[in-house]
């Protein structure tokens, strides 16, 4: 079946513009949700605006605030639903929509793509009705689009307080293998080369962080690859598959006039799908191993086994650890 061709052939027309539109906005909105930066949201408020659709230009805007836009566009979701389900309705009637919609369709399958596969019912309702559409057109099988980079959102920093140097690195993490990784050997290398240590990362590569020096740091090569924070790292990447969102701040501390941290604080916030949110911390000793000890030539400051000893060090809070 066709389109119409009488005179509500143009009706017809202004529809399905419409809903092309409709489906690019939500493209732009879950792509929004992947990359928390102000483009896809960006654009996507002016598309509303050009349709003179100012509470949803407000929303997608609000988007460009990470979480705060996310629970704002999760109001949307039941919209998309509908929209989705126009699409795959007015695919089954008419050819020639079925071929207009398909691109914008595949836009809509891609951004999909980029998010956890476990994403909650509201959206696992959306891609069922996107993968019918596209079964219903018979259009090629959707390839992976490129992943995003997600790097500039992570913030780093430096600062002194008494005898202490903080170097700091937060930010939102991205889903594993949803995120364009940033690995840099060469940086890496310029760190542990002939230390007997690692170049660790504050944030983990596989979260969309920078692979530069700013996100490095010598560390406990054992620590670093199968050590307690690894372990914290590993937790955080099951987290995020199951769609639950991750917001981390991590600090290393070194004494002023050495060049590696003794001690690691992470802390973070987990944000399940329904918005709630819980907080939590842990620290990190950064001790030499064998290996660095006698790469560096520093003797042990120790003979004897030690038990109770506390390090108190001042995180800017005015707290005491």
């Amino acid at each position: 079946m066709s389109l119409p061709t009488s005179l509500s052939k143009a009706k017809a027309s202004r529809q399905l513009k419409s809903l092309s539109l409709d489906l690019a906005q939500i493209a732009l909105d879950i792509g929004g949700l992947v990359e928390p930066t102000p483009i896809c949201d960006g654009a996507n408020t002016l598309i509303s605006l050009g349709r003179g659709d100012f509470l949803g230009a407000g929303l997608s805007a609000l988007g460009m605030i990470p979480y705060v836009g996310d629970l704002a566009k999760a109001g949307k979701f039941p919209k998309y639903l509908k929209t989705v389900e126009k699409a795959v309705t007015l695919a089954k009637e008419s050819t020639t929509a079925a071929e207009i919609l398909t691109p914008v369709v595949r836009r809509v399958k891609q951004a999909l793509d980029l998010l956890p596969d476990n994403s909650g019912r509201q959206l696992a309702a959306i891609r069922t009705k996107v993968d019918e559409f596209l079964r219903t057109t018979r259009a090629p099988r959707v390839v992976a689009t490129r992943l995003p980079d997600i790097s500039r959102q992570f913030v780093f920093r430096k600062f002194e307080s008494g005898k202490y140097v903080y170097h700091e690195a937060a930010g939102r993490l991205g889903v594993p293998t949803k995120v364009k990784t940033n690995r840099s050997k060469s940086s890496q290398s310029s760190i542990s080369r002939g230390s007997g240590d690692d170049a660790g990362h504050l944030i983990g590569n596989r979260f969309g962080a920078p692979g530069g020096v700013e996100n490095l740091s010598p560390q406990n090569w054992t620590s670093n690859r199968y050590g307690s924070f690894k372990q914290l790292e590993d937790n955080w990447d099951v987290l995020l598959r199951q769609g639950t969102g991750v917001e981390v701040k991590v600090v290393d501390v070194t004494l002023k006039g050495e060049s590696r941290p003794f001690v690691r604080k992470v802390t973070w916030t987990e944000i399940s799908q329904g918005g709630a949110m819980t907080k939590k911390e842990m620290l990190f000793m950064n001790p030499h191993t064998a290996r660095s000890r006698n790469l560096q030539d520093i003797p042990a400051t120790v003979l004897e086994p030690q038990f109770d000893n506390v390090i108190h060090v001042d995180f800017g809070t005015g707290q005491r650890l």
